[in-house]
């Protein structure tokens, strides 16, 4: 389908980190089954934990503890805490980036477009796992859910990294796999691009029905989309 996406020549791509750029999930996986574990409880499975993927730690959990439990499991606490610290050191154990994304992300730099990372994981997260892959260095900005007041969908984070990169929003696409991130696009007023391949059509419907300006197959049609 790549013949039928415009390029649009941005000055920057931003994107979101979870069903994005890497492939998560196998290691949030990881660390909502070793938590419910810990305390007692049986692991989920992958397809039940795809329905909640990037909805928050707390969500998660909640899909392994029955329903009469969930006030008693101090789930927000405790169980929370645990899930955290499992995964910050178990965080890049089976994520992968998604085939294609480093060679554009080299292409994006010789292109001189500027990359930057706006995602609603913690910062400390999403830079301890970014700092793992080649492409780090390059990243002009990495914001996360705590780097400012109010996280997607509100254009908050989209719109501070605009200002820190000297970009107008006609001038940068916005790249993510749930219905946040194309909310959080729209109303920064950047272009709005769809990661089919990420976790979001599990969690939010029908991707048509988000009002994105391009919906992307593959990483080559955001190859298609941003270089000539």
């Amino acid at each position: 389908m790549s013949h039928h996406i415009p390029c649009i020549n941005p000055k920057a791509v931003i994107f979101d980190l979870d069903g994005t750029l890497l492939d998560t999930a196998p290691d949030i996986i990881s660390a909502c089954n070793a938590t419910l574990e810990h305390f007692g409880y049986q692991p989920i499975d992958n397809e039940l934990a795809h329905s909640k993927m990037t909805a928050g730690m707390r969500e998660l959990l909640k899909l392994g503890i029955p329903q009469s439990e969930h006030d008693s499991a101090d789930i927000a606490g405790a169980m929370r805490s645990y899930f955290a610290q499992y995964y910050l050191d178990h965080i890049n154990v089976h994520t992968k980036s998604f085939e294609g994304i480093e060679a554009l992300l080299d292409d994006l730099k010789a292109a001189n477009i500027k990359v930057a990372v706006v995602t609603n994981k913690y910062y400390d997260m999403a830079q301890k796992l970014l700092s793992q892959y080649p492409f780090y260095k390059d990243l002009a900005l990495i914001l996360g859910c705590d780097s400012i007041a109010n996280s997607k969908p509100h254009p908050e984070p989209i719109l501070k990294t605009l200002s820190h990169l000297n970009i107008g929003p006609y001038d940068a696409v916005y790249v993510g796999d749930h219905l946040n991130d194309i909310m959080a696009a729209n109303r920064a007023k950047t272009h709005s691009a769809v990661a089919l391949w990420g976790y979001g059509a599990q969690e939010c419907g029908d991707p048509k029905t988000w009002c994105a300006h391009f919906l992307l197959n593959s990483v080559a049609d955001l190859r298609a989309l941003c270089l000539k």
